[in-house]
């Protein structure tokens, strides 16, 4: 029987804690326009949502627990985000139990790049077709 083999762009990264210990491997599709947008929107999420969780901080003047609570909320809803967009599981791979605002920082800082160069190949790629 023959093959045919579809090449869909998808990219597999050993995601390893801080001791360098492997917590498995995250699987993602920057090629994929649909899942693209929605990682950009989340970005700019990001930022809305730590300064409303700035803002509640404020207001909850020095109320340790209150101010915990509010954090803890801010990540589990952007774990929430990450599994709905990359599936099940995804924030488990990558952050394991963690609850800290640099560790989305980091996933952000890793995958970015990944995302802005295939948008300049499909740019470069659509330039060469409309000639």
């Amino acid at each position: 029987m023959e093959k045919l083999q579809i090449h869909t762009g998808q990219i597999c990264l050993d995601i390893v804690d801080d001791h360098g210990e492997s917590r498995g491997v995250f699987k993602f599709n920057p090629n994929d326009v649909s899942v693209a947008k929605r990682v950009f929107e989340l970005q700019d999420t990001i930022n809305a949502k730590f300064d409303e969780y700035e803002k509640q901080y404020k207001e909850a003047e020095g109320d340790s627990q209150k101010s915990i609570e509010l954090l803890d909320e801010t990540i589990d809803y952007f774990r929430g985000v990450i599994d709905d967009i990359f599936g099940a599981g995804s924030s488990q791979t990558l952050f394991g139990d963690a609850h800290t605002f640099s560790m989305l920082e980091d996933f952000f800082a890793g995958i970015t790049p990944y995302y802005t160069k295939a948008s300049a190949e499909r740019v470069q790629k659509y330039k060469k077709v409309k000639k």
